[in-house]
């Protein structure tokens, strides 16, 4: 008997190393590392992007450097790989993501591919931003109406972050805030993401309103279009322009959106920039990093403009 289990247990030590393999595996059941993905769950807006990071670690628990990852999705059709750990939410769903690497095992061999742990990332119907004035407008009532006339709710969080589900819903959307002190804060978003609700975004929607000989408040309530998207676009990237220099000043990438680029309300980046901007809607004048900036709305959607050593007329439609 004891000849029979000094026998047997070679094999039974190598099928117990087997079973308690990590988070990767290899052809050859052996693998040099595991590779593990974090974060473990994530999610994700449509149209927005996540980001995962792979590390391979050996059985000793070390790290692996010099790895190239190859990332994959389980359903391109609802989340799609953009390489080096990012995923673009394409549909309402859930996925799971893996990071795989080849190696090499043994010389005149080919490579051998490990696997990591699959992790979730759940691809959500929202749109989503950040409600800010400098601060974050923390536990404000954020609201949307979109263009059929149905509304939505939430609330935002400590960072001023929001999330409004909008399944079902139709684009163009209108957000409004409504700030402690009782001002209301508007935002327009083209379709399902990132939409802001800030000084700026605010400017923009109440501007857009004046050309048309509209007001947004009533078109909230529903005695009144949506802003149209095209409109929207072409006042967002003149003021934009605009902005340039105070954006260069205040470290805000030239390509930054003010209706849809996200940002965080940590007095950095475009939050450094509102800590600086002050506007009088009244007059249409924006006073920003040493800069003074004009938007004068018309008639008939006529948007006058200046600043930074320019001027022009926009037609908004």
């Amino acid at each position: 008997m004891r000849k029979l289990l000094r026998a047997l247990l070679p094999g039974l030590s190598l099928a117990i190393l087997a079973a308690c393999g990590g988070g990767g595996s290899s052809s050859s059941g052996a693998a040099p590392f595991n590779i593990f993905v974090s974060p473990t769950s994530a999610t994700v807006d449509v149209g927005s992007i996540r980001q995962f990071s792979a590390e391979a670690r050996n059985s000793a628990g070390q790290v692996v450097g010099g790895q190239q990852f190859a990332w994959s999705s389980s359903d391109s059709n609802i989340a799609q790989s953009l390489g080096n750990g990012r995923f673009k939410g394409i549909a309402p769903g859930s996925v799971q993501v893996t990071a795989s690497a080849a190696v090499v095992e043994k010389a005149g061999q080919g490579p051998v591919r490990i696997v990591s742990n699959a992790v979730v990332l759940s691809v959500a119907t929202a749109v989503a931003g950040t409600a800010a004035q400098g601060a974050p407008l923390a536990g404000a009532s954020v609201s949307l109406r979109d263009a059929r006339g149905q509304y939505a709710a939430a609330s935002t969080d400590a960072t001023g972050h929001f999330e409004v589900p909008v399944a079902g819903m139709t684009a163009p959307f209108l957000l409004k805030v409504a700030t402690p002190d009782g001002r209301v804060l508007y935002g327009s978003a083209a379709g399902l993401g990132t939409a802001n609700l800030d000084p700026y975004s605010d400017l923009l929607v109440r501007d857009w309103y004046v050309a048309h000989g509209s007001d947004a408040d009533m078109a909230f309530a529903g005695q009144g279009p949506l802003p149209t998207i095209q409109g929207m676009a072409l006042m967002d990237k003149t003021l934009s322009g605009m902005l340039e220099d105070a954006f260069t000043a205040t470290g805000v990438p030239a390509h930054f959106s003010l209706l849809g680029s996200p940002f965080s309300a940590d007095h950095t980046g475009f939050d450094g920039l509102l800590d600086q901007t002050q506007i009088d809607l009244k007059v249409g004048r924006i006073q920003v990093a040493g800069q003074s900036l004009e938007l004068h709305p018309g008639t008939s959607g006529r948007l006058d403009w200046a600043g930074a050593g320019r001027s022009g007329t926009l037609q908004v439609p």
